[in-house]
């Protein structure tokens, strides 16, 4: 907790270290990293408010942000309470430079070799044409002791991001920068360190017991069986396609989810790996395949999909599928949509999900002539 001083002066520097709510962007599945016009969203307004209303009573000497948009808004929850103060914006605490990596699709950077160096190993990652992890851990360190020597014996309140606050937290910690993963950062959360000439002090991590608890991604299950027919589509023009899959059940209904087109592949390659390919499928795909219908709004946003042969002794021909909703840390619990499909079913999805990427790969080769 936020120990108020006693008489006039404060040993040592405080920084309240502060993350950015959640912002409109964790939905699309994509590495935000500088991405400009990234704004916070109903949920993430919601919790600045929470974390403004949690350091209204607080005495705060100085207060600074990341220059994005999300620091900025979430700072601004703070500074209302503060009127007396002055947002300022601080560059070397920005988020980590993920060069070409930045606006990439989180699904294929999972796939990447490098993704795994970033888990385990980001005191080697250097991100392509962009910023070492290492070095991202060292602009923001000389950034928090610079404050603290303009800052001497104050409370400083900092709204940054969530890698690089586990970054500094590490440093302060002792921690190795290969371990700096292991360390929560939620949004809208609170961690407190002390700086000074003689001590270091770590005095909280990730609080986050003032935040109101998310009204979406309650962790509910759909269940799918007996189904009517499942397909997978795009709509829009190429290069910009909005990819659906589509489950059909109880006579007229259908459930949507939207997906990647990574995924439209991965789904295809799954059942190519569980499935051998029978001949009569070409036949039989375009009495499978169902239009897709009315695809807004959809349920929500696909994230891991698993494919499995049901277990059950009864039901030896029907593969399960399990698609987890998409959410960024700190969204709650993902929804689940559960489907079980018949071989057949399976095999026409698989053959129109390869079928429509390699549409789209050759729609943006005309496009590009």
């Amino acid at each position: 907790m936020i120990q108020e001083r006693k008489g006039k002066e404060v040993a040592l520097t405080e920084f309240l270290l502060i993350r950015h709510a959640v912002n409109e962007y964790v939905k699309t599945g994509k590495l935000a990293g500088w991405t400009p016009g990234v704004h916070l969203n109903d949920e993430g307004r919601a919790q600045a408010v929470a974390l403004g209303q949690r350091l209204a009573s607080t005495k705060i000497d100085a207060l600074y942000a990341s220059p994005l948009e999300r620091t900025v808004e979430t700072a601004q929850a703070v500074l209302e309470h503060h009127p007396d103060l002055t947002l300022q914006l601080l560059e070397q605490v920005g988020e980590v430079r993920y060069g070409d990596w930045q606006g990439a699709e989180l699904n294929k950077l999972y796939r990447r070799k490098q993704w795994l160096m970033v888990q385990a190993f980001p005191s080697r990652m250097r991100f392509p044409n962009g910023e070492a992890m290492r070095h991202a851990q060292m602009r923001a360190v000389d950034a928090l002791e610079m404050l603290a020597q303009r800052h001497p014996r104050s409370r400083v309140a900092v709204v940054f991001h969530a890698d690089i606050i586990k970054l500094v937290l590490a440093y302060y910690l002792g921690v190795p920068i290969d371990l700096f993963q292991r360390i929560n950062v939620s949004p809208a959360s609170l961690s407190i360190i002390s700086i000074g000439y003689g001590r270091i002090g770590v005095n909280l991590i990730n609080e986050t017991s003032y935040l109101p608890q998310p009204k979406k991604a309650d962790g509910s299950v759909t269940e799918l069986r007996k189904i009517g027919g499942l397909t997978v589509d795009a709509l829009g023009e190429p290069g910009n396609r909005v990819f659906y899959l589509q489950v059909h059940h109880d006579g007229d209904k259908q459930t949507t989810l939207h997906i990647e087109k990574t995924q439209a592949l991965f789904i295809a390659d799954e059942i190519g790996r569980l499935l051998p390919p029978e001949g009569q499928v070409n036949e039989l795909a375009d009495n499978l395949m169902p239009e897709l219908i009315n695809p807004e709004p959809a349920l929500f946003r696909g994230g891991k999909i698993e494919l499995q042969y049901e277990e059950q002794t009864d039901s030896p021909d029907l593969i399960r599928m399990e698609i987890v909703e998409l959410l960024g840390e700190g969204q709650g619990t993902p929804r689940l949509l559960r489907v079980w499909a018949t071989r057949h079913q399976m095999l026409a999805l698989g053959q129109r999900a390869r079928a429509l990427v390699q549409r789209g790969r050759s729609d943006d080769t005309k496009s590009d002539s």
